[in-house]
């Protein structure tokens, strides 16, 4: 399966982790700038309201630095969701982001249908993350393009698997982005 068009011209295949508290708009768009697709939680936004400024200034400051650079353009960036029913901002920030057409969104802690369609319908890609082949089945049945696969050793909600055994065992089955 090819890359989705949003990755495939990217000159370093790297996500720059949506870091809780740590990731913000200077840190995503001098990601974005060195080649790599930089990432923040929408939930560092505080309060809520701001994610519309922050995700203003992203997209203001990548398109300033494209037309000022075509022949290096910015990697996209993306945008992590908590998609548990505990993120009582969800739909706000969904609504926020279908706004600024984010391209890549990553969601974590659960796979929905409707985030993923929601983010189909304005031209992104989701990337889920997963901790094991279970949750990796559920989040490509349920719309997801791509997966980040959160292995032993990783920050957040890791996994408890050895980051190669879980990506030999999704490579039998799923040919699309793994990262």
């Amino acid at each position: 399966m090819p890359l989705p068009p949003v990755l495939a011209k990217l000159p370093l295949p790297i996500i720059g982790a949506p870091l809780f508290i740590v990731s913000n708009p200077k840190l995503v768009i001098e990601q974005c700038k060195a080649g790599v697709v930089g990432s923040m939680p929408a939930l560092n936004a505080r309060p809520a309201e701001q994610l519309d400024e922050w995700l203003a200034e992203i997209t203001e400051t990548l398109a300033a630095h494209n037309r000022a650079h075509p022949d290096q353009p910015a990697a996209p960036f993306a945008i992590n969701q908590i998609v548990h029913k505990s993120n009582d901002r969800l739909d706000h920030d969904m609504e926020v982001c279908a706004r600024y057409r984010v391209p890549v969104v990553i969601t974590s802690l659960g796979a929905r249908v409707d985030v993923n369609d929601a983010v189909h319908a304005w031209g992104g890609i989701v990337l889920h993350d997963i901790i094991n082949n279970t949750f990796a089945h559920k989040a490509v049945d349920k719309g997801a393009d791509g997966l980040i696969a959160v292995a032993a050793g990783a920050g957040g909600h890791a996994g408890t698997k050895n980051p190669l055994a879980l990506i030999h065992e999704i490579r039998e089955w799923f040919d699309g982005p793994l990262a």
